[in-house]
């Protein structure tokens, strides 16, 4: 066992034999944040450093990027190719893909790009079987689909336990921490919550673990320890994700009930069953939605809705149609579920929902832009 390792086992044992309590919280927060940077240090080293490799670079392309995650030989590549127009190569044996497919769904007039990867396998975040490439693929992505077979869902567990130790944070909320270091004055806490779990000694010992001793730490919620280490470590994604069960035809209607109490999507890639239900579980977890662009003299094309994130504003837009249009609106009007009225004129920061119409009014030449 080489030296980070022995560490690493040191401060496990030393956390499991300290009791917990009000004297020792100051401690065992320093020995989670030392814990967490050494077994950054060991997946670094193990993984040979970087996530790219030939095959692996992926330009993105359309209004979102979803990749395919799961271990080999769960048919991720015939999922691609049933949701999209890619010809992504299946095989009866693991391994098949060996870089990264991209196909294309076009869903709510969203073009949405699907990426298959090749399988996880344990020790990814390791570099084990092109997990260091793989996990760098998810990082980058805007939704992970995990997908794994009937009678292997233990795997889900062991992608969510790859994903965290590679820095991902799936399903979870970026916790609104903010950290400014200073030249001077210590550690000084800016608090908008009315509680604060941590108390001043567990924070400012965290914070001497990644050598940190002049900050201001700004806290808008309560936090764990695990948020605010994640917050000094600046390496965490927050990423939403699905679980979807595959091969449904092979099991019996009793277990197909089960996995409906666990919340998971159930397919069949092969035979093409619940692919619709898929398709719109990935819209909404992107939280995408449609807004249609019209002039003054002319309807708006309903076939041919810009894709914006939800609760996007009016200038951010703008910004999406011509990156300069924002700085010349002269006047918004929206027609649709945002507004009280049909045709109301919206500020700037006005938030659109789905499928509202939106005619812009360009300052410089008082004529409608689309």
């Amino acid at each position: 066992m080489d030296e980070i390792s022995d560490r690493i086992e040191q401060i496990k044992e030393e956390m499991r034999t300290t009791p917990y309590h009000k004297g020792t919280e100051h401690h065992i927060g320093r020995l989670r944040a030392r814990l967490a940077v050494l077994q950054d240090q060991l997946v670094e080293r193990q993984s040979g450093g970087g996530g790219g490799g030939k095959g692996f670079e992926v330009k993105h392309f359309g209004d979102a990027t979803v990749v395919l995650v799961g271990f080999p030989s769960v048919g991720k590549s015939t999922l691609l190719n049933v949701l999209t127009s890619a010809h992504s190569k299946i095989a009866p044996y693991p391994f098949s893909t060996l870089t990264v497919i991209p196909g294309m769904m076009d869903y709510l007039g969203a073009q949405i790009q699907i990426l298959d990867v090749p399988g996880l396998i344990s020790g990814a975040a390791s570099g084990k079987g092109h997990g260091k490439q793989v996990l760098a693929v998810a990082r980058n992505a805007d939704l992970i689909v995990l997908l794994v077979e009937t009678n292997h869902l233990e795997q889900i567990a062991l992608m969510e336990k790859e994903l965290e130790q590679a820095g991902v944070r799936i399903n979870k909320t970026k916790p609104n921490i903010f950290i400014k270091e200073t030249e001077k004055g210590g550690i000084k806490l800016n608090l908008s919550t009315s509680h604060l779990s941590l108390s001043r000694m567990e924070i400012e010992g965290i914070a001497q673990e990644f050598r940190i001793t002049n900050a201001e730490i700004t806290f808008e919620q309560d936090i764990t320890i695990d948020n605010l280490i994640d917050a000094f470590m600046a390496n965490r994604v927050y990423i939403p994700a699905i679980t979807v069960v595959n091969k449904i035809d092979q099991i019996s209607l009793g277990e197909m009930g089960v996995l409906g109490e666990l919340g998971v999507i159930r397919v069949s890639a092969e035979k093409k069953i619940g692919l619709e239900e898929l398709r719109e579980k990935i819209w909404k977890k992107l939280g995408l939605i449609r807004v249609y662009l019209k002039t003054k003299d002319e309807e708006p094309d309903l076939s041919d809705p810009l894709i914006i994130k939800e609760g996007q504003s009016v200038e951010e837009t703008a910004r999406k149609i011509h990156g300069n249009l924002a700085l010349t609106i002269k006047e918004a009007k929206v027609w649709g579920k945002s507004v009280k009225f049909q045709a109301q004129t919206v500020s700037p920061g006005h938030i659109l929902q789905d499928e509202d119409i939106l005619m812009l009014v360009n300052r410089e030449t008082n004529t409608p832009n689309s």
